[in-house]
């Protein structure tokens, strides 16, 4: 959705200000399966929820690729590039063929990194079910130390999220590259990505980046609830996120359910864990003054400074 967390809240408040209809390219959030997850466990089936694992593969190619240097070398700019206006308003670099095409994505300037290239979409389902909201703390552990330009090839975030009202706090933990969850009980193999969800009574299991085939696992214990499993209370999207958007803004559906309100926040965890793993820091969140309690340098984070010429929604804030 952005780079920087101020940029996220802007464009929320932005929304609001002059009545723009909007949904986040989370395609999963419009699947029956992130439905069934949520359905599941508000029917009590899981019970209490308070540890959550979500793992991917990434960063690999074709999106990531170890750079030969770094920074990397300078080269000549395609004819068919306007390198000054690909960069947007982040500070000015020199041209290099490590960023494009595609991977940009590892190069803490222009991406965020693996989480934020598919944390959106890992965690949309756990976010949307437990009704997560913003982390208090974020953890991390690295393979190597922290490179302040490019992504690393292994890293595992912990995100600790407070209790919400009656639903007690939940440990989220998310994986990328070499840094792998523990397997399930009787799982012989890890997929490349997926999520489970550990609760006091089931375990709910999901492969792939997408929300798209829940299950409790181990599967056969999905026979002790077909009662409750066969009930859909939640309206059905058809057509995706595309006729989602289009229906509300013909006022022919509800609006999208992953508009900015919710969508800011879900990239807002995204980004907290992509600062984390970026400084090799654990991070304490003030959500409410947009600060990193013991870490206030890292605000150039929160709010990146833009380059002449350059603005992003100051007058919002007024």
């Amino acid at each position: 959705m952005a780079h920087n967390i101020w940029q996220v809240r802007t464009l929320r408040k932005a929304m609001h200000r002059y009545g723009v209809k909007t949904v986040m390219g989370n395609q999963g959030h419009t699947t029956e399966g992130i439905r069934l997850i949520k359905e599941w466990y508000e029917a009590g089936v899981l019970g209490e929820v308070r540890e959550v694992h979500c793992w991917t593969d990434r960063p690999r190619l074709p999106w990531f690729v170890q750079p030969d240097s770094i920074p990397p070398k300078t080269e000549h700019v395609p004819k068919n590039i306007d390198w000054d206006l690909w960069q947007g308003p982040t500070k000015t670099r020199s041209f290099s063929n490590e960023f494009l095409p595609k991977r940009w994505r590892g190069w803490w300037d222009y991406g965020v990194g693996c989480l934020g290239d598919i944390g959106c979409h890992s965690l949309d389902a756990p976010f949307w079910a437990l009704d997560l909201g913003i982390p208090t703390a974020v953890d991390v552990k690295l393979d190597k130390p922290a490179n302040l330009h490019y992504t690393p090839f292994a890293a595992h975030v912990t995100f600790h999220f407070p209790a919400r009202g009656a639903k007690p706090p939940v440990t989220l933990h998310w994986y990328e590259g070499r840094a792998r969850p523990p397997k399930l009980d009787g799982m012989k193999d890890l997929p490349a990505d997926g999520m489970y969800m550990i609760g006091s009574k089931e375990i709910l299991y999901n492969e792939g980046i997408f929300p798209e085939s829940p299950q409790l696992w181990p599967r056969a214990r999905m026979a002790n609830y077909r009662d409750v499993l066969r009930k859909r209370p939640l309206a059905r999207i058809g057509g995706g996120p595309f006729q989602e958007l289009f229906s509300w803004i013909k006022n022919e559906g509800p609006k999208t359910g992953s508009n900015f309100d919710y969508a800011s926040q879900l990239t807002e965890v995204v980004l907290l864990g992509a600062m984390a793993i970026r400084s090799g820091r654990n991070l304490k969140w003030d959500g409410g003054n947009m600060v990193v309690k013991n870490a206030p340098e890292l605000s150039e984070w929160v709010k990146e400074p833009v380059r002449k010429g350059w603005s992003y929604g100051e007058n919002l804030w007024i």
